[in-house]
């Protein structure tokens, strides 16, 4: 049984027959019904498969990051799965052997249209990262600094969705556990304090071990 949504021409949400209404993501959309695929993949389509997928386990440690960061990227996207699109397309590279791998300096962990400050830094002071940035341009006072710092070999991560207010110019977080022997990539993305906006991510560098 299906059930009409704003009268008869509305969405609907059920089945019907062959098909399937639902609400993504604030749209009405409908779908057939999934059929059981007997022929396997092919090579091209297994190993795209395998690059979303490797993608996938790439950012999953920073979740709760990226719901935020990518949050406005597109209407039907919500966070994690933009953030995959994105990554998949523009971070995912070959090494000389062919296999592939997430470059850490091109993956965004934000996208949005905020304005990023003109310079930005950080640097290791005991078991802290203190990051800087200057506090030029025009933004809201409540805009909030966001840091992420990430071990992708050991899946660690340490990070603040509200390090700090931007005009403050400076945010401390702690470095992530089991990060020996590893390097510590850090990045850093501004938000509004509702979340209406953000900026893309800055990739701040590596501590190396």
């Amino acid at each position: 049984m299906a059930v009409l949504k704003n009268g008869a021409n509305g969405g609907f949400s059920g089945k019907v027959g062959s098909i399937v209404g639902y609400n993504l993501n604030g749209q009405d959309v409908i779908r057939g019904l999934p059929k059981k695929r007997t022929k396997k993949p092919g090579e091209k389509e297994q190993l795209n498969r395998n690059k979303f997928a490797l993608t996938q386990h790439w950012l999953q440690p920073l979740l709760a990051f990226v719901r935020i960061g990518f949050k406005n990227y597109a209407p039907t996207f919500q966070g994690f799965v933009a953030a995959k699109s994105y990554n998949s397309k523009y971070a995912l590279k070959q090494d000389a052997a062919g296999s592939a791998y997430v470059d850490p300096t091109l993956a965004l962990l934000s996208f949005g249209t905020l304005t990023l400050p003109q310079t930005m830094s950080m640097e290791q002071v005991g078991d802290k990262i203190v990051v800087t940035w200057s506090k030029e341009g025009h933004y809201q006072g409540i805009d909030l600094a966001m840091l992420m710092a990430y071990v992708p070999e050991t899946k660690q991560t340490s990070y603040d969705t509200a390090a700090a207010k931007r005009y403050e110019g400076k945010a401390s977080l702690a470095m992530p556990h089991n990060h020996k022997g590893h390097a510590v990539h850090v990045y850093i993305a501004f938000v509004a304090f509702d979340h209406a906006a953000q900026s893309d991510s800055y990739y701040l560098g590596a501590i190396e071990p």
